[in-house]
């Protein structure tokens, strides 16, 4: 009797186990098939990424080299349409829009429906959350950008930053003349040479001489000292010189620091994650304890040197203001008086505007100015041509034997260097893509998109660096059609248009050129409400430092193993490497 009950049980418990194991393969397959893309109908996309819930990282792993970005731009290419779409792990699909025209028309006409994107805020919220870059369009957006809301006025440039500029770019001078000396005609790397002048220079700008330290500084006292700053230099005249490299102040670490968490957010797939780890990661939180500290430290001078700026006229002026600094602690008492509350100059909000105005300026310039060394060095006609445009234009300069000072730099209209400064800015790809999310079901060239949805627009590749698509005019949005009848259409001649030409940039009537900033296609900058808020500053930076390194240098050839274009994003997307040759041509 024991025995056939025993058996039944058993048939019964693998009947169960059997029953058990069906369900959970099917749950899970159920699961995994609830896991996989959904592409958005119509939508080009890779086929296989499609079919895993890992979505395109498979791709991006073997054919990224650890380029996020760079390797969106080539994904949007080898589709050959203005809209794809590309699959992130556990996530809605991204649309990667690659043409101009809509591009600008969502910028500038689509703003209630176009805003910043949570995957941006995800990213470069990782090291200022407070910043205004990392909000919405909303009323905490409006209250940030009113304390820098003057900034960017031409007073302030031309009388506060224009003078730190010019000065900062001295010492980066001074470095090379004597960098020259010693490397006799060999190349030696630029890179941290720029990283240097550009942060002193937006510390000079942000602070003005109330912030001692610099990072130029100790590399010219290092190199300048007699039996020291070499460390090897063979006899091979194409192999580089490697010069020795003076530490910088924790500040000044901590400073750069928050770029460095940005960049790991930037290049990861899970920015949440990355962001939660640097919150308690030791090193993360030394530097942003030490960095929150002395801002806190340079806002308190600025409003002890406020003290005698008490009636609201006075604040209304930038007269007497020495730095960003002073113009926003001016801004914050001006609008504490206006609205009957007391000034809040401590505010995490304040912090975190004046720490993003310098990483942002430092890393973007530092950034443009090593991918325009590599343009100068490797199209010397256009380097000779430079030069000579400026020499025409600073004439009293050349037979005094000096360089420009910074009141003839800024005053001074030359429309062939403005044409270079554009084409660096269009070819370096500073920053590839912006992103945007819709606010609520929309359509973007004849697709539908619901509401969430997150969109890279790239701000390189088809339309700007590479040929543009032909796309129905019928498919556009209906403001991007009228804005075509209205002022036309800009577009660049697909012949050459990967080539670095800022010739494409210049008007010729008669015997007279002419600079035209909307000759064709850019987005360096983005364009309209939420376009780069310091673009007139880079503008500025770009003319008087370009300006002294073509007076002051000529840049000479490198072998060709030390001039590779590959790049590496961080922050930003920089050259691997940026080696020059330097001739100093002893004017001034």
């Amino acid at each position: 009797m024991v025995q056939p009950f025993l058996q039944a049980w058993d048939l019964v418990v693998t009947s169960q186990l059997t029953i058990a194991a069906f369900v959970v393969l099917g749950a899970s397959y159920a699961l995994y098939r609830a896991l996989l893309p959904k592409p958005f109908p119509g939508v080009p996309y890779d086929k296989a990424a499609s079919n895993t819930i890992f979505g395109d990282l498979a791709s991006f792993k073997k054919e990224g080299n650890g380029n996020f970005l760079d390797w969106v731009t080539r994904r949007a290419i080898s589709h050959r349409t203005p809209l794809c779409q590309i699959f992130i792990p556990l996530q809605q699909p991204v649309l990667i829009l690659s043409d101009y025209r809509e591009a600008q028309d969502i910028f500038m006409r689509q703003t209630k429906i176009w805003d910043r994107s949570d995957w941006s805020i995800a990213r470069l919220g990782a090291g200022l959350p407070h910043h205004h870059i990392n909000m919405k369009t909303d009323d905490s957006w409006k209250s940030n950008r009113r304390l820098i809301q003057d900034l960017m006025s031409a007073p302030f440039l031309h009388n506060v930053a224009a003078p730190n500029l010019y000065e900062s770019t001295q010492g980066l001078i001074q470095l090379w003349d004597a960098k020259a000396r010693l490397a006799h005609g060999k190349p030696f790397s630029a890179s941290k040479d720029i990283f240097h002048a550009a942060l002193d220079a937006v510390l000079a700008f942000s602070f003005g001489d109330s912030f001692p330290h610099r990072a130029l500084t100790p590399q010219v006292e290092l190199v300048q000292a007699p039996g020291s700053g070499l460390i090897e230099s063979s006899y091979l005249i194409q192999e580089p010189v490697v010069f020795e490299e003076a530490p910088l102040h924790e500040t000044l670490m901590a400073t750069l620091h928050v770029a460095v968490n940005i960049g790991q957010a930037i290049n990861s797939m899970s920015p949440g994650l990355v962001s939660m780890w640097q919150k308690i990661e030791p090193l993360s939180t030394k530097m942003r304890s030490i960095r929150v500290r002395y801002i806190e430290q340079q806002i308190t001078q600025a409003v002890e040197r406020l003290e005698g700026r008490v009636l609201e006229e006075d604040l209304t002026s930038t007269k007497g203001l020495k730095s960003a600094v002073d113009l926003m602690v001016s801004r914050e008492k001006r609008f504490s008086l206006k609205e009957g509350r007391a000034p809040n100059y401590q505010s995490n909000e304040m912090n975190d505007e004046v720490a993003g105005f310098v990483v942002a300026g430092h890393d973007t310039t530092s950034t443009t100015l090593l991918w325009a060394l590599k343009f100068l060095t490797d199209n010397p006609q256009a380097q000779t041509k430079l030069r000579e445009s400026l020499h025409k234009a600073h004439q009293a300069a050349g037979r005094e034997n000096r360089m420009p000072n910074v009141e003839e730099i800024v005053k001074t209209s030359i429309p062939y260097l403005d044409a270079f400064n554009e084409e660096v800015l269009r070819c370096s790809c500073t920053i590839p893509s912006t992103s945007r999310q819709c606010s609520q079901d929309t359509i973007v060239l004849g697709h539908v998109v619901p509401k969430g949805t997150t969109m890279l627009i790239l701000n390189a590749g088809p339309c700007i660096t590479h040929p543009g698509h032909s796309i129905s005019e019928s498919i556009r949005s209906k403001s991007c059609q009228a804005a075509a009848k209205e002022r036309g259409v800009r577009e660049w001649d697909p012949r050459g248009i990967d080539q670095f030409d800022p010739e494409r940039w210049l008007v010729s009537e008669g015997e007279h050129t002419s600079f035209d900033s909307t000759a064709g296609p850019t987005l360096a900058f983005g364009v309209g409400l939420r376009g780069c808020y310091g673009r007139k500053l880079a503008y500025l930076e770009m003319k008087i430092i370009m300006t002294l390194f073509v007076w002051n240098f000529e840049f000479m050839e490198c072998p060709e193993e030390l001039s590779s274009y590959d790049p590496v994003e961080e922050l930003t997307r920089k050259p691997k490497m940026c080696y020059i040759r330097l001739k100093p041509l002893g004017h001034g």
